[in-house]
């Protein structure tokens, strides 16, 4: 688990690089479970990915990963983890996507550096770092030349499109970062963040797995909800990140911070604040005739 130190030190690199590189975040044994529930997915798929890949496709997505094995599902709100998304991006965090990704050998499917969201209209996204954010977890070792990702860190500040992305000193300037996972790291990033997926100069498929965070009152896809919500669905928590509705609770005012009572610092602010407002009316009343 992270300390308190830890987590506000990782906060400041997520806020001033866009991204966060986290390595060795599952434990091996859990490293070692998704991987196995990964590639039993992959092998029950592998009919459709070749064909696809022969018929020229990039990259291949896993169908209703969360529906595939419970451990899916428990990366959802890991306990180490849960504490930075809720620092990162709000105590109304909700799963918006997921998405089970082999990436083929050849060259990237991705833009050259570009931002997730540069097109996302009513938003000013070089001051709002939390609208949405990406999780890539990996479960295996990647080769430096095996379509890593790559960042230009501090670029989540830019307007939108204020870096053009195609310029052919970009991919070589020394501004640009890129991670080179093992298994059990992630990489958290704000998508605003210029980013890309490198060429898979490598012989191998990079396979990850991503899960995107927003806002309970964002529309998610069909991707970040697993079927059986009885199942799974089985506490407060869940049922807001996987975008449950309560009833006479607004979409507006879901908050896990609400969702039990609060820590005794909390506690003890609320009841300055009533004090303090109680103090205040009785010294504002209007003289008595």
């Amino acid at each position: 688990m992270y300390s308190s130190n830890d987590l506000l030190d990782l906060k400041l690199q997520f806020d001033t690089q866009g991204f966060v590189h986290l390595p060795g975040l599952l434990e091996p044994a859990l490293t070692h479970r998704v991987r196995r529930a990964f590639n039993a997915v992959r092998d029950a798929h592998s009919a459709a990915t070749a064909q696809a890949r022969r018929q020229g496709a990039r990259f291949v997505d896993l169908p209703a990963i969360l529906d595939a094995d419970p451990v899916f599902v428990d990366l959802v709100d890991l306990p180490v983890l849960l504490p930075l998304l809720r620092m990162t991006i709000g105590e109304d965090i909700a799963l918006s996507e997921t998405s089970a990704r082999l990436f083929f050998p050849g060259p990237t499917f991705t833009s050259p550096f570009h931002s997730d969201v540069a097109r996302v209209l009513g938003v000013n996204h070089a001051h709002t770092p939390n609208l949405l954010v990406k999780l890539h977890i990996f479960f295996e070792d990647l080769a430096p030349d095996q379509g890593c990702l790559a960042f230009i860190p501090g670029s989540q500040h830019f307007p939108p499109m204020h870096v053009d992305p195609h310029r052919p000193t970009l991919a070589r300037s020394s501004a640009v970062q890129r991670i080179v996972p093992r298994a059990g790291d992630a990489v958290l990033f704000n998508t605003h963040v210029l980013h890309m997926a490198e060429d898979n100069r490598s012989a191998e498929i990079r396979t990850s797995l991503i899960y995107t965070y927003g806002h309970f009152w964002m529309k998610s896809s069909a991707s970040a909800v697993p079927s059986d919500l009885a199942r799974f669905a089985n506490s407060p928590q869940r049922q807001q990140l996987f975008g449950v509705d309560l009833p006479g609770v607004s979409h507006f005012s879901r908050r896990l911070d609400t969702l039990g009572p609060p820590p005794p610092l909390k506690q003890l602010q609320r009841l300055g604040e009533r004090v303090a407002h109680r103090f205040l009316s009785l010294n504002t009343l209007p003289p008595r005739a």
